[in-house]
């Protein structure tokens, strides 16, 4: 079988390495992807499991998967959902995991999803929608409790400002509505009440009729900054969010009480609003983000429309279940028939970032601010054996070989049976990796977080 990966960042290779290790499975085309998977086994010319292809637009993604008998196409990331991917490639009779274009409103519209939940009773914290920000504004101060300030679109997983103080949301509405750090996405804001407790991501497969829940979950780090960094947090102005800096697997509350109620109370509610009521044949990926609090309330703060990143970088390490055979059930109507099977292993991913490096004028901050790019990537060789390296933000030099070209710029995952050899894995692994700073006579300008999985 032929499996084509649309995508680009370190969760698509995920996917596209996790295709490759079926049994079913011979070649995985990955579009446009990124040269660091050239540096991996299954991407190694000597094997070329997975196969990079570059493909200009959805019509010619079609027709690729046409001419070379692709048997599936998993769309990894959410702009190519919102844009119709899915779509072109079903009206050319081409089998898809992702919803249509028309579905992606479940991510893409934080405001239609909240309204939704609200109506069919499923626990969310209390909010409101704003098109105005002096309205947005005279809310805050008037409410008397913390908030979080959303952009209503996407917003590559940054897009929700956690807030302490009232001049801190009122900031963050600015930052959102008038500076339009978003773009379009910031024309509305959602206010919500700020909630304490634990994260959990929850996943789900859905066919069109059946929901798959996957019993198994994540605690992603959204912080830029460990607690105690004070000086890149005041350097910053807070410490803001980002689209993920590591993760672990399983979460520390994972267990079959908790199991349920997630099933139970947030995720049949919603398959059923949206196979029943909104009549959507939904087949693809739900991620619901969850707080638990500590008087175990759950509340649901986002549903996205794919994998999370980086939680399917240990999600993928622990699923022992055949993805291709996964992939299909989703396209076929027949997940009730697959069996889930988990490894017994921790899994700890620690994302190497852009840190502090020298620009041909002053400095970049690093990622989630302005960063640098096209640092030398060292050290690759040095990694030891079971250690996955996932890609993301990475370009190709002709001089210099793999390059820095992302914020986020690859995934060190470990794992072990405990939770703290993965860490020591992890952190022992990403300490002999190196970004050269070639303004900076060659210092290190890679940057982690040491607080993953603590």
């Amino acid at each position: 079988m032929k499996v084509l990966v649309y995508g680009s960042g370190g969760r698509d290779h995920c996917l596209a390495d996790k295709y490759a290790d079926s049994q079913h499975v011979d070649k995985v085309y990955f579009a446009p992807g990124n040269p660091g998977i050239l540096q991996t086994p299954k991407g190694h010319e000597e094997r070329r499991l997975i196969e990079l292809v570059h493909l200009k637009d959805f019509g010619e993604a079609a027709d690729f998967c046409v001419e070379r008998g692709v048997d599936l196409v998993d769309v990894g990331s959410e702009n190519p959902l919102e844009e119709g991917l899915i779509d072109v490639l079903n009206d050319r009779g081409i089998r898809t995991i992702g919803p249509r274009k028309d579905y992606v409103k479940i991510e893409s519209d934080r405001a239609f999803t909240d309204d939704l939940l609200r109506r069919i009773g499923v626990p969310k914290p209390e909010y409101q929608v704003f098109d105005d920000p002096e309205k947005a504004k005279t809310y805050v101060r008037n409410i008397g409790y913390q908030v979080v300030v959303k952009a209503n679109g996407l917003a590559a997983g940054k897009g929700a400002i956690v807030c302490d103080e009232v001049p801190d949301a009122i900031a963050a509405i600015d930052k959102v509505m008038i500076e339009a750090v978003f773009g379009e996405s910031g024309n509305r804001v959602v206010v919500e009440e700020r909630k304490y407790g634990t994260e959990l991501s929850f996943f789900a497969y859905l066919d069109g009729e059946h929901v798959l829940p996957l019993k198994m979950f994540a605690q992603d780090y959204k912080p830029a900054f460990d607690p105690d960094d004070r000086a890149s947090i005041e350097q910053f102005g807070g410490n803001l969010n980002t689209g993920g800096t590591g993760c672990y697997c399983p979460h520390k509350l994972v267990s079959p009480w908790l199991i349920n109620r997630i099933i139970k109370e947030i995720v049949n509610p919603t398959v059923n609003e949206i196979y029943n009521n909104l009549g959507w044949p939904y087949k693809g990926v739900l991620y619901f983000g969850l707080n638990l609090d500590p008087y175990d309330n759950l509340d649901v703060f986002e549903i996205n429309v794919r994998h999370g990143d980086p939680e399917w970088e240990v999600l993928a390490r622990k699923l022992s279940t055949d993805l291709f055979e996964m992939g299909m059930a989703v396209w076929e109507g027949s997940l009730d028939q697959i069996k889930q099977v988990w490894n017994n292993q921790h899994y700890v991913d620690v994302i190497a970032m852009e840190g502090r490096s020298k620009a041909s004028r002053g400095w970049n901050k690093g990622y989630p601010g302005r960063y640098g790019k096209g640092h030398k990537i060292i050290g690759l060789d040095e990694i030891e054996r079971g250690i996955a390296i996932y890609f993301a933000g990475v370009d190709e030099n002709p001089q210099k070989g793999l390059v820095t070209y992302g914020g986020r710029v690859l995934h060190v995952v470990a794992g072990d049976p405990t939770l703290k050899g993965a860490r020591e894995k992890a952190y022992r692994n990403i300490k002999k990796l190196v970004f050269l700073d070639h303004n900076n006579n060659g210092a290190n300008c890679l940057r982690f977080r040491h607080t993953i999985g603590l």
